[in-house]
């Protein structure tokens, strides 16, 4: 795949997803390369790019996983 770029757990392998490093120092990374760049793959290159880059659990369940993303939403607080 041209122009593939790393996933988050390799360019920042210090930082899981529930980490604040990525509300402020990564968030910029995240938002503007890495969330543009996944959108723009297919599905099945989706799960191409996972396999290839052997996503940890923590990340398949945090960012990768919808039923787990919904339940995070509801655990959020609401004003």
């Amino acid at each position: 795949m041209t122009n593939e770029i790393d996933p988050p757990w390799v360019k920042y392998p210090n930082y899981p997803p529930a980490d604040t490093f990525w509300r402020q120092a990564g968030e910029p990374w995240f938002t503007l390369v890495w969330e543009p760049y996944w959108k723009s793959l297919t599905s099945e290159e989706q799960a191409t790019y996972l396999s290839r880059w052997s996503v940890p659990e923590i990340w398949r369940l945090f960012y990768f996983e919808p039923d787990f993303e919904e339940w995070l939403r509801s655990t959020d607080e609401t004003d």
